[in-house]
């Protein structure tokens, strides 16, 4: 019977599927497998369930020969080494698509706890600072009719800036590699080509690019220099934005706040300045975790890997220039 090794313990629903088809080992851990642990446990595997922290470098590839499958529970694949996967064979898929309206939810979520100092006035009140009803130190702005800029517009994106126009009547403009002009008519957005124009002219920044090596770094300090009180939320990936360079336009007032669901690295040090600033709030990467779409992605992940075993297409398979 073939082998499939899951590299966390998280996905029993998943694991029930993959066991109608394959002898399904799991990771029960609760450290994430070292490079080594991953080539141990997946010998003879025909495929691997990966999570989006997990190296799979060619070292991993190459010692693993009957490997055929990677099905990694994510969007991005930015974690695989795509050279070494081509040229032996192996296939990789991953999870787009389920995650969109989730992860605009909490986009949205972010974005109005920037606005009115939730999570900020929250410190305080567990710190005994709320002594007496004087909202004058925790006095935030509206959503309502501001100014949304957003870089890249895929499908999260799109999610995002739908809520934000249609619930909040946001004057939304976007930057792209590539222009939606349909998205631009249905949802009245304004396409901004040149990144420096679309950050100095809005109130809140919500960053979705992939990332790329046109995308790293793509908010660095020129960006922040020409921005003014800006409200800046990433859920994309920790390297699009210069956080040295986050906390120095924070202290400078050309950031008001930041909200972070993604870290350079991740997760960050606990006791590092951009974990501590008032200013910036730091989840766990949260964006596509509820409950429901974290089962929908292993399941699909699962299907993935028995879709390629039975001669069929993946449900999303990257495709490897």
């Amino acid at each position: 019977m073939s082998k499939v090794f899951v590299t966390r313990n998280w996905h029993p629903n998943a694991v029930k599927l993959l066991s109608e088809y394959f002898s399904v080992k799991v990771w029960d851990q609760p450290a994430i497998p070292t490079s080594e642990q991953i080539i141990n446990s997946a010998q003879e595997c025909f495929a691997i369930i990966t999570e989006f922290d997990d190296k799979i470098t060619s070292d991993i590839i190459k010692s693993i020969p009957s490997l055929k499958v990677i099905s990694n529970r994510a969007v991005g694949y930015e974690n695989i080494d795509l050279t070494a996967a081509k040229s032996n064979n192996i296939k990789i898929g991953n999870t787009p698509g389920i995650l969109v309206e989730t992860c605009a939810d909490f986009t949205m979520g972010l974005m109005l706890d920037l606005a009115r100092n939730i999570t900020f006035s929250n410190r305080n009140v567990l710190d005994g600072k709320w002594i007496s009803f004087d909202q004058t130190p925790y006095l935030g702005t509206d959503v309502y009719q501001k100014r949304l800029a957003i870089v890249g517009l895929g499908q999260i994106a799109t999610s995002v800036a739908r809520r934000a126009v249609n619930g909040f009547n946001m004057n939304v403009s976007y930057w792209s590699r590539t222009r939606k002009t349909q998205i631009e008519s249905e949802l009245n957005l304004n396409y901004v080509d040149d990144i420096n124009e679309l950050v100095q002219n809005c109130d809140y920044l919500s960053i979705h690019c992939a990332l790329t090596e046109d995308t790293y770094r793509i908010i660095d300090k020129e960006q922040f220099d020409l921005m003014q009180d800006v409200k800046l939320i990433n859920t994309s990936r920790g390297p699009t934005i210069n956080q040295n360079e986050l906390i120095n336009a924070i202290n400078n007032g050309n950031i008001n706040s930041a909200a972070l669901d993604v870290t350079d690295p991740e997760p960050p040090n606990h006791k590092s300045e951009i974990v501590k600033h008032p200013k910036i709030l730091i989840t766990p990467h949260l964006g596509s975790g509820s409950q429901e779409t974290f089962n929908k992605m292993a399941i699909m992940a699962a299907k993935n890997i028995i879709n390629v075993y039975q001669n069929k297409n993946m449900i999303s398979e990257v495709v490897i220039e």
